[in-house]
């Protein structure tokens, strides 16, 4: 989806490149997979996994047996890079990349054993998570599958993207906040780790801004402008440097 002369590849790029969560979920991703069994898995579901940069990586590092993978994308040049992804790294995987919201999805013929939600799930209302718990515990997953949640942590320090967000009229929902909904909704928290990484907040550039912009414009914010992400991200970040992030890295069971 283009947003004026930015496509979100280019402003996804350039916020990616401010800071080394990718290494970190990386080495994150390294460790679990020495530490949890993922043998069984089958068949996956991605939900908005952009260009799959961090799925394929975790089922390729912990998942050996997949033979079928469906992703959820909605943007256009996401999905297409998803595709090429999947057929380089995961050739010998059933894959299926289907174009439109989680939301408007008709849903899966046959349960799967597996989820992947890294950063999705405050791209969705509250009404619209329960939903997709449900619909995760009652139709899509098989018995004993598993989902794995990527999200901002509780532990981020008191300048941070939560309290910009929150200055720019919408919420970026921590774990804490999102972990009680999927709990009541059946599901057992078998792993939780929490990961730090920096971020450098020098020299942003107008994709990282306009990424920020289409997050805030999304449908959990408020219009804003440009100026307006620009200004508060100078106030909530003053020095321009690198601050420490969190986020936390979530494994759960169908109850």
């Amino acid at each position: 989806m283009a947003t004026d002369d930015h496509s979100y590849i280019e402003m996804f790029s350039s916020y990616r490149s401010h800071s080394n969560l990718d290494e970190v979920i990386s080495a994150t991703i390294n460790k679990l997979s020495s530490e949890l069994n993922f043998d069984s898995v089958k068949s996956c579901l991605t939900v908005g996994p952009f260009d799959g940069q961090h799925e394929v990586y975790f089922i390729k590092q912990c998942v050996p047996n997949i033979s079928k993978l469906i992703g959820v994308e909605p943007n256009h040049e996401s999905a297409e890079r998803l595709r090429a992804r999947l057929e380089k790294s995961l050739p010998g995987v059933d894959s299926q990349v289907i174009e439109t919201t989680i939301q408007s999805w008709k849903g899966l013929d046959d349960p799967v054993d597996l989820v992947l939600m890294i950063h999705v799930l405050y791209y969705l209302n509250q009404s619209e998570r329960k939903e997709l718990y449900k619909k995760l515990r009652e139709q899509w997953l098989s018995p004993g599958g598993r989902v794995v949640v990527l999200s901002v942590s509780s532990g981020h320090s008191p300048a941070s993207y939560h309290e910009a967000s929150s200055r720019l009229g919408t919420s970026m929902l921590s774990w804490k906040e999102l972990e009680p909904d999927i709990l009541e909704a059946g599901f057992v928290k078998q792993h939780a780790q929490e990961m730090q990484y920096m971020r450098d907040f020098s020299n942003l550039d107008e994709p990282y801004l306009r990424f920020c912009q289409h997050f805030v414009n999304g449908p959990l914010g408020q219009p804003v402008t440009l100026d307006d992400v620009r200004k508060t991200l100078k106030a909530v970040f003053p020095e321009a440097k690198l601050y420490s992030m969190f986020e936390m890295f979530v494994i759960l069971q169908k109850a």
